[in-house]
């Protein structure tokens, strides 16, 4: 076992480091003034809570100032057991946008935090339900900013949100980050990259994806069970049975049709450098759909981003899970200067030109 003198000498490298990364390797000097982007003690915020099916959903809407009426952004998680502020994660980011004007709404997904239910017996259309029914409480709420209220999500959001704002005839903006179109693309590409990550050669790859296509055929198949999957699974630490139902029932996902359809102004964004979501291919599909839907819609792959849009030379990983603690430190230190240069406000500056539009 290391002596505490050398576990303190440890330490004080990755101190080092990541000092070292803050005041030389990131431009601009930017060590620890992010730090304040973890507090929201002095925004105006306000407790709302709305019901979707048997479930009460709690969140909080966070305004720039107490006499706002301009623009408000719902924020739509991703996957996992989500809270309102992601473990403070989405902190800097809410910060980011109050300080250019936007309100936030988000709450915690069901089963989470303060609110009941639970969001792994869900589908997407049940996500895109209770992200409708969450408009219309802020619309109700918040009756000053009624015309500019819109949706701000990531990842599984490009499932949620298109559907979402389909049965929305007043809502004002969708801006999709890193929305995946496909959910078995998705897996597809998700798998390579850690096969990559493991000096997986490409033809192991293949067959390893062709391998799971067979055995997902078997496992998802309609009359198909968690006991079929624990039967069929290698896998030494297997889904536990809500969450392989959960994947069942939202295995066939895919936005296309909903994209087709959508009539709200839509910014679409990417990191180049996503590890989750193919950015390249699923950016093209948008562009081909939404382009000429209308004349606000964009799309953007940002150069030498992440799946968050953080910045891929600092923080690029699947899982953030992952993250090693010394990463950890430096987001926290970054705050919303983690991100690549340009995300907020190009998210703000086209929120904004949107609901300015007559």
């Amino acid at each position: 076992m290391p002596s505490p003198r050398r576990i303190r000498y440890r330490r004080l490298v990755r101190m080092a480091i990541v000092l070292f990364v803050l005041l030389v390797a990131v431009p601009g000097s930017l060590a620890l003034i992010g730090l304040s982007d973890f507090d929201i003690s002095n925004r105006p915020t306000k407790q709302i809570s709305f019901s979707h099916d048997d479930a009460v959903l709690s969140g909080s809407l966070i305004l720039p100032d107490a006499q706002h009426t301009g623009p408000i952004a719902l924020l739509v998680h991703g996957d996992g057991p989500q809270d309102r502020f992601a473990g403070d994660g989405y902190l800097p980011l809410i910060n980011a946008l109050l300080d250019r004007g936007i309100g936030i709404y988000s709450w915690d997904k069901a089963g989470v935090g303060e609110s009941t239910g639970n969001w792994l017996s869900q589908s997407m259309n049940d996500r895109a339900d209770e992200a409708v029914a969450a408009y219309e409480a802020i619309k109700t709420a918040h009756p000053g900013s009624r015309q500019q209220i819109g949706f701000i999500g990531f990842s599984q959001a490009g499932w949620v949100i298109p559907e979402a704002s389909r049965m929305i005839p007043d809502n004002a903006f969708n801006v999709i980050i890193s929305g995946a179109v496909n959910w078995q693309d998705q897996g597809d590409f998700y798998t390579r990259q850690r096969l990559l990550a493991d000096g997986a050669t490409q033809e192991d790859i293949e067959r390893q994806i062709e391998r799971n296509h067979v055995r997902d055929t078997v496992i998802f198949a309609p009359d198909a069970s968690y006991a079929t999957y624990l039967a069929e699974t290698s896998d030494p630490s297997p889904m536990a049975s809500d969450r392989y139902e959960f994947v069942k029932r939202n295995i066939t996902s895919d936005a296309k049709a909903d994209l087709a359809q959508l009539e709200t102004p839509t910014l679409a964004m990417w990191g180049r450098d996503d590890l989750n979501v193919d950015a390249r291919s699923d950016a093209d599909i948008y562009r081909d759909i939404l382009i000429d839907q209308h004349p606000e819609n964009e799309v953007v792959v940002i150069p030498d981003a992440t799946h968050g849009l953080l910045r891929s030379n600092l923080f690029n990983y699947q899982l953030s899970s992952e993250m090693p603690t010394s990463r950890q430190m430096l987001y926290v230190a970054l705050g919303r200067y983690a991100y690549a240069p340009g995300t907020f406000d190009k998210i703000s500056d086209w929120i904004k030109q949107v609901v300015s539009r007559p």
